[in-house]
């Protein structure tokens, strides 16, 4: 009678663990995904991880449209710059002439209504982020840069630093300069003229901002605050951005805690919204919002809607060495032909619907070692390869560094000859 072997049954189910181990380690591969673009109900817009730049959804997103008052996010900015450089200070006060009372009472505008009186840096700028308030970020340009040409200018400036050349801005708040009496308006711009910029280029902008000045997000989820027109009239402001935690839109799956809303009659309906994630930060644009002829809240459901997609398809993966290949390199005068290179440090990449989509790209073919070869010691330096959507314009994406797995000896004069030799035959 033959002998039954026994250790078959066991051998087969440790090998079914030991595969399945690996591959729940190694993340599945992919060099670009084959899913369909992700929907985002409006004209033009982009969402982005904050961190890597890493584009995550986009649509017609390199084109300059109207932005109406997300233009303030740019205003604002420099004066958070202006209050860190000491250029501003928070308690520094402005007072509005006859025009700019006038224009801030217009409530077919979003203003804040302001009187004869001196205001606080600190009071305007709460008004710009929470309400949206025009006339108060022009007094802060006025402020700072010393009329809204001159404040203009130092917008420009930084957009073209950070790589940003198509915009076209005219008005310090968003208003189409034809909302604007002549007597405030930058002369020599078109009478109807309004901002213009990109999804992606207002990614940029936003990316500055919470990378310089992260704390200004504390400024950004702030709901409700009272407004002191007068010692005793107070003008309650409601944070325009309805999807804020707190908010009456507010999601309880979409921690928003920020940005800005923009509203004109060319720009549509207008959002940039920001929200913790996975220990990372995503931002959202959204520029027109579909059908928001008939339904204000369009720009919060469209965002709403492309949130969750992105949540639901993409992830951030940490690649490593235990988790992805190693790549052989040529080894010249060792005692090994090859070598073996591995990640050295750990980095970020993305999958999407569990495809990783940004592996780490081939070493080039021209690249070799000479001995001796030292363990763990970096010898390369690569990049992850890129899906379609790539990164925000000017983001430089990270490199991997690689290192060698084990030791190679070099070798000796004697083995050298006869490696030589080798060749010969």
């Amino acid at each position: 009678m033959s002998q039954r072997n026994t250790w078959q049954p066991a051998f087969i189910v440790w090998l079914m663990i030991l595969l399945t181990a690996v591959g729940l380690a190694a993340p599945t591969v992919q060099a670009a995904s084959n899913a369909p673009d992700i929907p985002i109900a409006a004209r033009s817009g982009v969402v982005f991880d904050l961190t890597s730049g890493k584009i995550l959804a986009a649509k017609d997103d390199k084109t300059a449209y109207p932005l109406a008052s997300l233009t303030k996010i740019m205003s604002l900015y420099l004066i958070r710059e202006a209050i860190s450089h000491g250029r501003l200070q928070w308690d520094e006060t402005v007072t509005p002439n006859a025009a700019e009372i006038k224009l801030s009472q217009d409530t077919a505008l979003s203003n804040v209504p302001l009187a004869s009186k001196p205001y606080t840096v600190k009071e305007l700028y709460d008004a710009g982020w929470i309400y949206s308030a025009n006339v108060a970020v022009m007094l802060l340009g006025n402020k700072l840069a010393g009329s809204q040409k001159a404040f203009i200018q130092e917008m420009q400036n930084h957009l073209h630093e950070w790589g940003i050349r198509d915009a076209a801005i005219y008005t310090t708040s968003g208003l189409n300069n034809s909302l604007i009496p002549e007597s405030l308006r930058v002369a020599d711009t078109p009478a109807d003229g309004e901002n213009k910029m990109s999804a992606a280029d207002i990614g940029v902008v936003v990316r500055h901002l919470l990378t310089d000045y992260p704390a200004v997000l504390q400024d950004t989820a702030v709901v409700h605050r009272n407004f002191a027109v007068t010692a005793t009239q107070n003008f309650a402001m409601t944070n325009w951005n309805a999807l804020l935690t707190g908010n009456s839109l507010a999601q309880s799956d979409l921690p928003i805690d920020g940005l800005k809303t923009g509203t004109s009659d060319l720009a549509g309906q207008c959002l940039v919204a920001t929200m913790p994630w996975r220990g990372r930060r995503l931002v959202s644009v959204v520029m027109h919002a579909d059908g928001a002829v008939t339904d204000n809240n369009k720009r919060f459901t469209a965002t709403a809607a492309l949130l969750r997609t992105v949540v639901q398809q993409w992830q951030p993966v940490t690649l490593t060495a235990k988790n992805t290949q190693s790549q052989r390199v040529k080894v010249t005068d060792g005692k090994q032909a090859t070598v073996p290179l591995q990640l050295s440090q750990s980095v970020v990449g993305w999958q999407r619907n569990g495809i990783l989509v940004t592996p780490v790209a081939a070493v080039p073919k021209k690249l070799s070692l000479t001995a001796p070869v030292t363990k763990g010691k970096q010898v390369a330096s690569i990049s992850l390869q890129n899906d379609a959507l790539g990164y925000l314009p000017g983001v430089k994406q990270a490199n991997v560094s690689l290192a060698p797995t084990k030791n190679v000896a070099e070798l000796n004069v004697i083995e050298r000859f006869f490696a030589w030799l080798g060749q010969l035959f």
